[in-house]
């Protein structure tokens, strides 16, 4: 016996009832054809009475004074998707199926011809909007399909990646990759072919590659000796990320858009450590209420990194911040209710592990506050802090030195080092404004 052909999906139409009639109270008629009991269906743009559409024939009766062109067009539409279902030769799957009955269906572009990387982007990005997917988990994962990329690039020329292209061979060298030229763990490297392992799953389910393929690539992940401990993200201090006056405006109107009171929070701590002289996350963890003098305006603290005393003026804005947590009423001793009232600050190994911990979170929420915004780097307290250095010195002409003083860097050099190129704006303008003298003979 020769092999059974595997059978077309079928179309029908029916009458859209659960939806609202229009103004002259007429239903549209919808074409809807099933894949595994997965339904594609879109409108026809034809609208009749109910009492004009014969559901058993699939056709509008006499009754309907347009009658003869309203089926025509069904006919019509119905003759294309079944003209595509026949001329398809790939692994029918139901996305394709549902462009095809939209009309979004492109012939030119076979099933094999989608990019992998962008589908597992896609996939991620999907994942996080269903809440399957924590955002800090979708934003790594997504790097790591970066590197991924920039391997392929190398590899073969091009940033795609086709289905049909998509190998345990490529995926082999990918691993080598990893191992010899960024010498990485066997557990960071399970971490980077996860992505796409979930994507090559579910490209399989949606039968854009083969079921065995995915299942050879689940195979791929390294042994592992040892549990690998969450690791912390460290701010870059030669590359200075900060915010420009519009990025902070947009903060700002997300400050009222989002939807956990927590993150609001969380949010507070960035615009404090921006309005306090750009206030370290260590700081902020154990600023005490007993630190803030009201009177004058001032914290006065011992700084965490350094172990030194340190003066920070609070600008009104920083007040009104201080003085909404004020009335949270959260902390009688801490200000941002980050440790226990009863916490021991000698204990430096504790102090140390919950300056981690707390941290964590923080890194979390802002993370995402930073996705909404489209930032092109991570949102982080320290962002906050090169964010008020930048803008002191370029929008308010303060001095490096002053600025030194009011981060609480322990040399001047340790200053400019990190905010030198930021210099020649304030130093272009005190040149041309306080530097320009008329001794010069009169013949220029």
């Amino acid at each position: 016996m020769g092999r059974i052909r595997t059978s077309r999906p079928v179309g029908s139409f029916f009458l859209r009832k659960d939806l609202k009639p229009n103004k002259e109270g007429k239903y549209e008629i919808y074409i809807r054809y099933s894949l595994k009991r997965n339904p594609a269906k879109a409108p026809t743009t034809i609208w009749v009475f109910e009492k004009d559409w014969d559901e058993a024939n699939q056709r509008v009766k006499r009754s309907e004074p347009q009658h003869a062109r309203c089926n025509n067009i069904l006919d019509k539409k119905k003759n294309e998707i079944d003209s595509l279902l026949l001329e398809f030769t790939g692994n029918l799957n139901i996305n394709i199926l549902r462009s095809m009955v939209t009309g979004t269906y492109n012939k030119e572009k076979k099933n094999d011809e989608i990019d992998f990387i962008q589908y597992t982007i896609d996939y991620l990005e999907n994942q996080y909007k269903l809440s399957k997917l924590a955002f800090s988990t979708m934003k790594n994962q997504k790097n790591y399909m970066d590197v991924f990329k920039n391997f392929i690039k190398k590899e073969t020329g091009s940033e795609i990646l086709s289905m049909k292209n998509l190998s345990e061979e490529i995926v082999d060298k990918y691993i080598l990759y990893r191992m010899e030229e960024r010498s990485n763990s066997n557990e960071s490297i399970n971490k980077t072919l996860t992505p796409i392992i979930k994507a090559a799953k579910k490209a399989a389910a949606n039968d854009y590659i083969k079921s065995s393929l995915a299942s050879s690539l689940e195979e791929k992940y390294l042994n592992t000796k040892t549990k690998i401990s969450q690791e912390e993200s460290l701010d870059d201090e030669e590359d200075v990320r900060y915010l420009t006056e519009e990025q902070i405006k947009k903060f700002i109107e997300l400050y009222g858009k989002v939807k956990y009171s927590r993150t609001r929070e969380y949010m507070d701590l960035f615009l404090f450590s921006f309005h306090a002289c750009g206030l370290r996350f260590s700081d902020l963890l154990t600023l005490r209420w007993d630190h803030i003098n009201w009177e004058e305006k001032v914290i006065k603290k011992i700084l965490y990194k350094g172990n030194v005393p340190h003066h920070i003026p609070l600008s009104e804005s920083a007040l009104k911040i201080l003085e909404v947590w004020k009335n949270k009423k959260y902390n009688s001793r801490f200000v941002f209710n980050l440790l226990p009232e009863n916490f021991d600050l000698t204990d430096e190994a504790e102090l140390d592990r919950q300056r981690i911990n707390r941290n964590t979170p923080l890194k979390t929420s802002l993370m995402e506050i930073g996705y909404k915004m489209e930032l092109p780097f991570n949102l982080t307290i320290h962002v906050a802090r090169h964010t008020f250095a930048v803008m002191a010195l370029n929008k308010r002409d303060v001095s490096i030195h002053i600025i030194k003083e009011l981060l609480g860097h322990s040399s001047i050099m340790v200053t400019e080092k990190v905010y030198a190129k930021f210099l020649p704006k304030t130093l272009d303008k005190e040149v041309k404004e306080k530097l320009s003298f008329d001794f010069i003979p009169q013949e220029f």
